[in-house]
């Protein structure tokens, strides 16, 4: 009985913190929460996990009878597991919904969590914790059971929304006549955005949620955070090559090309250990792999690139490192990128191909040159920092517009 003690008081304490969370617009993959009666939200610390939640939480279907909230720290401090709740749900909600915040505050959650699951059938749970380490480490015991829902930095229509309270017209990069497509959303633009260029500056540095109201700096203590806590908890290495996670974060700022031998020399550890150190950081959602593309050979795996998934994370550390030079072609990229699962570099001629198309990064000026070494017909675009549209067979298009096709 006391276990159910503790969940009436923890409903109401949970209830009044995530009230303080929700927030009007919902982002696009709010729709997913309904995908599986168990799912998990994983992603880079930031991205809004547990206000998702919120929302979820406090949607206008949900019965009000039919929900429970538990935190999971809070769990762990009153002494109890999640195998602790089996017997006490059926007392409190065994066939609405039941959400976990933070549930990688909880050993063996994941063997526990899919024990529950199976004891009730008809109870929806929807659980998230900031280590997305330990959170897609869980996909290999909640296989077949969980939807995991990776979510990641604002798209720009998303931003737009939570900000500005406006939407514009969808470009389309693989539409049958994409050059009319982008004028149209240029104009669209151009009558609700004032200062598009003032939108965008505040897109690259706003693009993780918590950012609206923080200042980009505060990204070092989470990458901190992501080091210690979750790649610390989730891994065996020692405090001493924990440490050597930030050179090795600068130096993959300051390019986003090198080799793991370059890595190793650089940060003093061994070839493998910086793989392994480099699959922690992907797992974390601080970087992605970009892999090389053969024409007409298909793709190559090896000789990887690495991006950062927001590209304020690489403004920040080259911020740190005095590096704001540097800077603005390097994010241009992560920035590109942040988006596209399916994404490929080109050794030469343009910088990447996707699906059935050929893109070159850069800024305003940026010519039409790189495509000189291409043979293959293919949509050519070069997406760059400026404010129009021109071009036929190489259609020049504005960041803006391209990112309007991530919904």
């Amino acid at each position: 009985m006391e276990t159910i003690s503790f969940l009436k008081e923890e409903k109401f304490l949970m209830e009044e913190t995530l009230r303080r969370m929700v927030k009007e617009e919902k982002r696009g993959c709010f729709q997913e929460l309904d995908k599986s009666k168990l799912v998990v939200i994983y992603g880079l610390r930031g991205t809004g996990k547990t206000t998702l939640l919120a929302q979820k939480y406090f949607d206008d279907g949900m019965e009000k009878n039919k929900r429970l909230a538990i935190h999971g720290e809070h769990l762990s401090i009153a002494g109890y597991k999640i195998k602790d709740l089996i017997r006490s749900l059926k007392y409190v909600n065994s066939d609405g919904y039941l959400f976990i915040d933070e549930i990688t505050k909880l050993d063996n959650w994941a063997e526990e969590l899919k024990v529950l699951s199976d004891i009730y059938p008809n109870l929806r749970i929807i659980v998230t914790g900031s280590s997305a380490v330990d959170l897609q480490n869980a996909r290999r015991t909640l296989a077949r059971r969980a939807f995991f829902i990776n979510l990641k930095p604002l798209t720009f229509n998303e931003f737009l929304k939570i900000k500005y309270k406006k939407s514009i017209l969808q470009f389309d990069p693989f539409s049958k006549d994409p050059l009319t497509n982008a004028l149209k959303v240029e104009l669209d633009a151009r009558e609700k955005l004032e200062d598009i260029e003032k939108v965008m500056n505040e897109y690259k540095r706003m693009n993780l949620p918590y950012l609206i109201d923080n200042s980009p700096s505060t990204l070092l203590d989470v990458l901190e955070r992501i080091i210690y806590e979750d790649i610390g908890k989730s891994s065996s290495f020692s405090e001493e090559i924990l440490d050597k996670f930030k050179p090795l974060l600068r130096l993959l700022a300051l390019s986003e090309k090198t080799s793991y031998d370059n890595l190793s020399r650089n940060i003093g550890v061994g070839k493998g250990t910086v793989i392994k150190m480099l699959d922690l950081l992907i797992k974390a959602n601080v970087i992605k792999t970009i892999y090389p593309y053969a024409i007409g050979k298909g793709t190559i795996r090896k000789e990887p690139k690495y991006l950062f998934t927001s590209p304020t994370i690489r403004e920040v550390l080259l911020s740190f490192l005095g590096e704001k030079e540097r800077m603005i072609g390097l994010t241009r990229e992560d920035l590109f990128a942040m988006h596209i699962d399916e994404l490929f570099y080109l050794k030469t001629g343009p910088d990447y191909i996707w699906k059935d198309a050929l893109f070159e990064i850069g800024g305003r000026g940026k010519t039409s040159e790189q495509f000189g070494f291409v043979e293959e017909k293919k949509r050519k675009y070069i997406i760059h920092d400026g404010l129009e549209v021109t071009g036929n067979e190489i259609i020049k298009l504005p960041f803006y517009i391209f990112l309007t096709y991530f919904k």
